[in-house]
């Protein structure tokens, strides 16, 4: 090695030199840069696409937690509730779009369309997220609670009244039937 620093100029070995100093600073910025999870990186998921997001978790979710509700106000394990929903939640993301328009030879055109979406830079996580225009709620078509006891038209109403008002769903879409 002592052979190879000895054939090298003046000039060489400080360019060298520096080389080394800056590749051991690299090296060294690159394992102390912390290793959580949450880092700059943006990974691209359905949000930040603006995919619909599933709608059956949200309806499972809006089931069991409708559920508790109509069990805690009629004492016990007596419901079943389903829901029809008309359409799941989603998101409008704010996109860049850049157009571009190339005439060619023998005057045609062509146009090409490309879209980012717009990122904002959130410090407290340390990470980027899209800016979100619209949230988009899910809609009930209908709701079917199934009580298991015998048939009151007091029961009926006042089911009908909760699923009602803790839906925002019109009572006309609101369907409770007994076990017999």
């Amino acid at each position: 090695m002592r052979e190879i620093w000895n054939r090298l100029t003046q000039r060489q070995q400080k360019i060298f030199s520096w080389l080394a100093v800056a590749l051991i600073v690299g090296v060294g910025m690159l394992l102390l840069q912390p290793t959580s999870p949450g880092g700059v990186a943006i990974t691209p998921s359905s949000e930040t696409l603006g995919v619909v997001r599933t709608p059956s978790s949200n309806k499972d979710a809006l089931e069991q937690e409708l559920t508790r509700i109509l069990n805690s106000m009629l004492g016990g394990n007596r419901t079943s509730v389903f829901l029809t929903m008309e359409r799941g939640p989603s998101l409008k993301i704010a996109y860049n779009v850049t157009e571009e328009e190339r005439w060619g030879e023998e005057g045609r055109s062509e146009k090409r369309w490309t879209s980012n979406p717009v990122l904002m830079r959130n410090d407290s996580e340390r990470k980027e997220v899209p800016l979100v225009l619209e949230e988009i709620e899910p809609i009930v078509r209908g709701v079917l609670v199934v009580v298991d006891q015998q048939p009151s038209a007091d029961v009926r109403l006042a089911v009908s009244q909760a699923v009602a008002t803790a839906l925002h769903v019109p009572m006309y879409r609101i369907e409770v039937l007994f076990k017999q």
